[in-house]
């Protein structure tokens, strides 16, 4: 799904050193079109890797500032188009030529191996150039004054194109996967900096190890919220800067969907409890036995009307199937198109910055318990509480 659709997944990534480019629209322009997406319709290659504008995936030029642009945030689209033959479809072929060369060569009982792989890429490149290619377009949106990108995807496939081909079009830049510990960081007052640095289980600023090292932060705070939705109001207040006002109360909880992961005599084990809950009392006898959230659906409230729901992957606190309020701007007949696509894009991330406004309003008042002393015994109520 796309950014402005109802629902979209978002990695987030930080970026650093992009001083040279504010408020230079030209360079940003030529980057851009120096590594835009080129087709492979004509051709038999088998996979192009682009950037096109964020709302037309056919333009890869980017001449206008419009094509990359919304008032401070940079939005364009990484396009990868693929081609694939199905195994069966190349199977059959293949053999179609391997009968063939037996055919021209009465003296072989076999084809030799050197011409089989000979044989099996002549095939190969044959039905590629007869299997026009799928298209796969993923937005991001830059906020170039947090330096924060969000990527609608958490595909592996599309993560690393991504990267690769930022890294290529800014090398100057470094782009990083934001940590869950990063996160805190910059929901937390300055007095409670110093206790999550402590709490910091990584030995190198790796990224991957500050977010492998620290799996802790999101199991914990999913932990803690899955105790809270059956044993409080679910009401909270707004305690992080955002476009929602300060206190504003807001209703939280967990249901529909959590994967809870642990070890076990033969490994690793993961057990998915979806559908609507009551007592949760499979997860919480899983939970009992020492298994960790991983990932679960969180629903956010302001009233009746606005409503969020999204999948927090705790590991790397990111978006799956990120669904917020459908609020679409006036217009009327004398509405120009591009203004109001304009608008439709500022109510879509005014809509996205609210839901994580209050996620990170969630992860500080999680934050403030569990770097307390009063953790301990939070934890041990909770424990109690699992055995009931």
């Amino acid at each position: 799904m796309g950014f402005l659709s109802a629902s979209s997944s978002i990695c987030y990534f930080q970026v650093k050193g992009a001083e040279e480019l504010q408020n230079n629209d030209d360079l940003i322009s030529s980057k851009l079109a120096a590594e835009g997406f080129r087709s492979i319709e004509q051709s038999a290659e088998e996979l192009a890797t682009g950037w096109v504008a964020f709302d037309d995936d056919e333009d890869s030029e980017f001449n206008t500032i419009r094509s990359y642009r919304r008032d401070q945030y940079l939005c364009f689209s990484l396009r990868q188009d693929r081609r694939r033959v199905p195994g069966a479809l190349l199977k059959r072929h293949f053999g179609h030529l391997c009968g063939q060369f037996l055919a021209a060569h009465p003296t072989y009982q076999r084809v030799p191996k050197s011409q089989r792989e000979q044989l099996r890429d002549q095939a190969r490149d044959a039905l590629l150039a007869r299997t026009l290619p799928t298209p796969a377009v993923t937005n991001l949106v830059w906020d170039t004054h947090l330096q924060l990108i969000r990527f609608c995807s958490l595909g592996k496939n599309a993560l690393d194109s991504f990267q690769s081909l930022f890294h290529q079009t800014f090398p100057g830049l470094r782009l990083q996967l934001l940590p869950p510990l990063e996160r805190a960081a910059r929901v937390l007052p300055e007095e409670l900096r110093p206790a999550l640095g402590k709490a910091n289980q990584a030995q190198t600023d790796s990224t991957l190890e500050l977010i492998e090292a620290n799996r802790w932060l999101g199991s914990d705070f999913l932990y803690w919220l899955f105790y809270r939705t059956l044993n409080s109001d679910s009401n909270y207040g707004i305690s992080v800067p955002g476009p929602l006002l300060e206190q504003q109360p807001f209703n939280a909880f967990l249901d529909n969907r959590l994967v809870l992961v642990g070890g076990g005599q033969e490994g690793i084990q993961k057990i998915v409890v979806a559908g609507p809950q009551d007592r949760f009392l499979e997860v919480k006898a899983a939970l009992a036995q020492g298994k960790q959230i991983e990932e679960a659906t969180i629903h956010l409230r302001l009233d009746e009307d606005h409503a969020w729901k999204l999948t927090l992957k705790g590991e790397r606190f990111s978006f799956g199937n990120f669904l917020t309020p459908m609020l679409r701007p006036e217009k009327d007949a004398d509405t120009d198109p591009a203004a109001e696509a304009e608008a439709a894009f500022l109510t879509k991330i005014a809509a996205v910055q609210e839901g994580e406004q209050m996620v990170d309003s969630l992860l500080k008042l999680f934050l403030s318990m569990r770097l307390s002393p009063d953790w301990a015994t939070e934890e041990a109520k909770i424990s109690s509480w699992l055995k009931e």
